[in-house]
């Protein structure tokens, strides 16, 4: 076991294959942290079962320093056990990864669509099902971003470059080998979410990704752009927070803390069990 969080919050490690727990330390009066569910692929868990470093390191560390606690999700769980930790969560991160299948939103497998796994995006669907029902806050990064918008009834580019038309292109992803990181602005739609929780009208952020946003899904609406109006942020209509984000602040909060208040904004959603229902 290993001590994780400023609240001395105790989390069983991963590889024990466990639900990850949440406990306080002796003599300390916390109240319990709000527990927020985070998806592990068969390949991560693989990596973890083989005493390799924790490939969702940057996603944990963002909810645990922000007084969040983290329940592993993982994928060769069966969907009942599944079920059982959904019971336990205050919120959902649907994290960034390989492409989502295109047969979830009618169409074929373009000749660039890389990497994709129809039983993670089934997991990963249930997980946003339930939230639905239950009203549970969600933060979807970059993929996530993209299975939130295919959730709701949208599509997707599934590449960017072959598949998206603009007059002012922006470069969305640098080969793998470049060392430098590689940025672009977007702009934060005034009054949106995402522009009062940053506090900005614009910021610089990374760039991960070749598939992107095409139709917008009903319900959602489109917070933040890049110049080629390529969406980089969406928010879910009415009072529930449900948001997506194209970037990956979790690999930028720290040289840019302004970021890591997405994360504060969760955990600060997840407190709010009056909202909650069926539970």
């Amino acid at each position: 076991m290993k001590v994780h969080g400023r609240m001395g919050i105790v989390v069983m490690r991963l590889n024990r294959f466990l639900p990850v727990l949440c406990l306080l330390v002796a003599g300390q009066a916390f109240a319990q942290p709000p527990r927020i569910g985070l998806v592990y692929t068969k390949s991560q868990v693989d990596a973890l079962r083989a005493g390799e470093s924790d490939p969702l390191q940057r996603y944990r560390d963002a909810l645990e320093e922000n007084e969040g606690c983290v329940i592993a999700l993982l994928q060769p769980r069966p969907l009942a056990f599944i079920d059982i930790q959904l019971e336990l969560l205050d919120g959902v991160l649907i994290p960034g990864g390989i492409d989502v299948d295109p047969k979830y939103y009618g169409e074929t497998p373009h000749e660039k669509l890389e990497s994709a796994d129809a039983d993670l995006d089934t997991l990963e669907f249930r997980v946003l099902i339930y939230a639905d029902e239950h009203r549970l806050p969600v933060l979807g990064i970059c993929r996530g971003h993209q299975l939130l918008n295919v959730h709701y009834g949208g599509t997707l580019s599934q590449d960017i470059p072959s598949e998206y038309e603009t007059s002012c292109p922006v470069q969305h992803r640098f080969p793998k080998e470049s060392e430098e990181p590689r940025t672009h602005w977007i702009a934060l739609k005034p009054g949106s979410r995402i522009e009062a929780i940053l506090g900005v009208p614009a910021i610089e952020v990374n760039t991960y990704h070749h598939q992107g946003i095409k139709d917008l899904a009903p319900g959602l609406r489109a917070t933040a752009s890049t110049a080629d109006g390529l969406a980089e942020a969406v928010e879910r209509e009415g009072s529930r927070f449900v948001m997506g984000v194209q970037f990956h602040p979790e690999r930028q909060r720290e040289t840019d803390p302004r970021l890591d208040a997405l994360f504060k904004k969760l955990i600060e959603e997840a407190r709010k069990p009056s909202d909650r229902q069926g539970r």
